[in-house]
């Protein structure tokens, strides 16, 4: 993420109560919404999983600041990233009085690459340390993070990479 010469960003997001345990969420920046409102839920039994969950919106924001993080480091390095594909998923435990804690993130990024290049191992070595989001969980949260690496080097390769 870019500071764009300012102090300070503030990241908003406005949310209503619809029903159950159902929100609905405007992202904003300076006023200026952010993407389309979305809805989140709780999972059953108390939910009805009719949104993402809490665990999984910050495992989703984990995941895409990593992968924006890796696109952008290979980006600077003159790798060209062809397509990326990330799984991640938060943990969920009962701490010691019994209440349920993410105790970590596990995140797989596959980024598919047209050529191999000697750069991709000093990316892989750099890249978490420009996520915004991981690097200030990390110090509560064990984020579990691995690159797999995939180079295609044919047209048919690169066109079901993409499908």
């Amino acid at each position: 993420m870019e500071m764009r010469n300012q102090q300070e960003r503030r990241f908003d997001i406005s949310m209503k109560y619809l029903d159950r345990y159902r929100f609905v969420t405007q992202a904003s920046e300076d006023k200026k919404p952010h993407g389309l409102p979305y809805v989140s839920d709780e999972p059953d039994p108390v939910g009805d999983a009719s949104g993402p969950a809490t665990p999984a919106l910050l495992a989703t924001a984990v995941a895409h600041c990593l992968s924006a993080s890796l696109l952008e480091t290979s980006r600077r390095a003159h790798l060209k990233i062809v397509n990326i594909e990330t799984e991640a998923t938060a943990v969920v435990i009962p701490n010691a009085e019994g209440n349920p804690r993410i105790s970590r993130v596990e995140v797989i990024l596959k980024p598919l690459l047209t050529v191999d290049n000697p750069r991709r191992q000093r990316c892989e070595d750099v890249f978490q340390n420009y996520c915004t989001v991981s690097s200030s969980l990390k110090p509560a949260i064990d984020i579990q993070v691995s690159v797999e690496w995939k180079i295609i080097s044919t047209i048919t390769e690169q066109y079901e990479s993409l499908s």
